[in-house]
């Protein structure tokens, strides 16, 4: 088989906003400088409709996550390597013990290394990091939150109030997903067929791919705030009132709508912070805004010229909210992504839809 849709991260992401770039990219249009400080999965970044590493015209993310971080700078210095480490077999085994050893890479403070060092990352890490991403179900992938560590005697052991892994099986209820994706296999030819090694030849194809891609992508890890002063956002061609700056803010949902635990990085306030910058700064002709959020917890935007989008479309559930919400009286989820919203600054492109507070695509919300 051979992988199509090469725009996407090789992994699986809780809360990606895959099918919300589109209206995310109608709202910013063509921006001189876009950034993206909760970089995740990248999904709106990689979806960007316009030509890629353009002169003058810059691209800034981050995130607080060092595993992710050195992710991404794996990926863009060095894809094969990271491909060889992604590269191995849904094992619950090897989950748990690449789980621990996460933990224990970024415990030894490797990660503060990518702040002192330029030149530093692990492809290996990288690597484990993305199949285990790609095998783990659900949120809390090297999270820390659970019972499970290595013991004294090299043994796995559960003791209560550790900071260690959860043990669950490996995501096993489709053909694969992530850097396991069943487009990525090679089949064997002929009576006596042969296969690819280890390394599967389309996941070095997307990585090389991504690692163009990220070429001139400025890449910073730590506090979002850190990527929206406006030093970082007025570069050149903005501050010469040539251009405009374009970003794309999707926190952590408030701890009022959502349930605990469901990010690496844990940080209930952020959503309000993020929601108070751009009360600060939201009439600033020089910045165009987007910030996603649940349906109730940006609305007091609106009364300062913000519009609100909702990007929902039905079929198959994505997103952050998707199986977050009550229980119905056969003790099914009852999804909440369509109560996803993007809220746009003043100076954004007015939207190809917009849609009233309780208004929907497919009827009235009830």
């Amino acid at each position: 088989m051979t992988l199509t849709n090469l725009y996407k991260t090789p992994w699986p992401w809780f809360g990606g906003k895959a099918d919300a770039a589109p209206a995310v990219w109608s709202a910013l249009g063509d921006v001189d400088h876009y950034v993206e400080p909760f970089a995740g999965s990248l999904a709106v970044l990689l979806r960007r409709p316009h030509v890629a590493n353009r002169t003058y015209h810059s691209e800034t993310v981050n995130d607080l996550d060092g595993l992710l971080c050195n992710a991404w700078r794996a990926i863009a210095r060095d894809p094969d390597g990271v491909a060889e480490a992604a590269s191995w077999p849904v094992c619950e085994a090897d989950l748990m013990a690449r789980h621990l050893a996460l933990l224990a890479w970024r415990a030894a403070g490797n990660a503060e290394r990518l702040m002192a060092n330029p030149d530093f990352f692990d492809a290996r890490m990288a690597g484990w990091w993305i199949w285990g991403q790609s095998a783990w179900i659900g949120s809390g992938w090297c999270s820390g939150q659970g019972p499970w560590i290595v013991g004294d005697d090299g043994r796995v052991t559960k003791r209560a109030g550790s900071r260690g892994v959860a043990r669950q099986l490996p995501h096993v209820s489709d053909n694969g997903r992530g850097c396991n994706h069943a487009g990525a296999r090679e089949e064997g030819v002929g009576a006596e067929p042969e296969y690819h090694p280890m390394t599967m030849p389309e996941l070095r194809r997307w990585l090389r791919y991504l690692s163009a891609r990220l070429r001139h992508v400025r890449i910073l890890n730590g506090p979002w705030e850190r990527a929206v002063t406006s030093g970082v956002l007025k570069v050149i061609t903005v501050r010469s009132g040539k251009g405009c700056a374009g970003v794309f803010l999707d926190p952590p949902y408030d701890d009022a709508v959502r349930t605990g635990g469901l990010y690496t990085h844990d940080a209930g306030a952020v959503a309000s912070e993020c929601r108070a910058w751009c009360e600060r700064v939201g009439d600033d002709p020089d910045y165009r805004i987007v910030l996603a959020g649940y349906d109730t917890e940006h609305t007091s935007l609106e009364a300062r010229g913000w519009r609100v989008v909702e990007w929902f479309r039905g079929g198959f559930l994505k997103g952050g909210m998707a199986q977050q919400g009550a229980r119905d009286a056969d003790g099914e989820t009852q999804h909440q992504q369509r109560r996803e919203r993007l809220w746009l600054s003043p100076h954004c492109i007015a939207p190809v839809i917009e849609c009233p507070r309780q208004a929907s695509l497919f009827g009235v919300l009830a």
